[in-house]
């Protein structure tokens, strides 16, 4: 167990931010992230599934003897719920219109390239890298302009007592490494290997962890009413 640990110490991560989001849940439970112990349980249950079948040779996903131990298919459908989740999150907090409808037709068109994703790489052996890279470009487009609204209005607590803050500082993260280091696992995989990118990929999502952590930590009660989807 503990070589388990030691060798996915991400996981150990995912724990502690559920462990905390259920720990706070009375300090936003009437937000717009009500669900989210719902969804870091989801996280971390996909994650120690896909640690157990690429390392338990009896269990496995894919029953093609060369991709016996992928557990691409795991994070394939995590990333499509992971991405619509966060829209759904930042199109309720963010007001302008435009930015509002940007998120709302970028998740149709997310949902598209999900498709269309499906004929140009295996769904079970591969990352789906375009519905990866237009979810990105998406979510990263949404936290920068979560950020640049809790910095330009007057605020009544300051940032780093906003778990939203250290939420989307986080996915920001993430978001801007995972689709580059993805299309490269996929169509230069000497390149990843060499340069040993996986590691970065592993900070990556320590980092973004590790934000959502402090975020829980130094919260302070939020009071953001839940709003419809138009």
């Amino acid at each position: 167990m503990l070589e388990f640990l030691l060798n996915n110490y991400y996981i150990s991560l995912y724990f502690i931010a559920l462990v905390l989001s259920i720990t706070k849940y009375r300090l936003y439970y009437d937000t717009v992230l009500k669900y989210l112990p719902i969804i870091l349980s989801y996280v971390l249950l996909s994650e120690i599934l896909g640690a157990i079948v690429r390392d338990v040779d009896d269990i496995q996903l894919v029953y093609i003897p060369e991709y016996y131990n992928y557990n691409t298919i795991i994070f394939n459908i995590f990333d499509i719920v992971f991405y619509l989740y966060f829209f759904y999150i930042f199109y309720q907090l963010i007001d302008k219109k435009r930015s509002r409808d940007f998120i709302k037709y970028g998740s149709a068109l997310f949902l598209l390239t999900c498709i269309v994703n499906l004929f140009l790489q295996d769904f079970y052996t591969e990352p789906q890298n375009y519905a990866i890279i237009v979810g990105a470009i998406i979510l990263v487009f949404a936290c920068l302009t979560y950020l640049y609204k809790i910095f330009s209005e007057e605020q009544k607590f300051i940032p780093r007592k906003n778990l939203l803050f250290w939420i989307t500082l986080g996915l920001l993260v993430f978001y801007i490494c995972y689709p580059i280091l993805m299309y490269i696992l996929s169509f230069d995989y000497p390149l990843y290997t060499t340069y040993n990118l996986s590691k970065y990929h592993y900070i990556s999502i320590a980092t973004m962890y590790l934000c959502f952590i402090i975020g829980f930590l130094s919260m302070r009660r939020l009071r953001l009413p839940v709003k419809q989807l138009e």
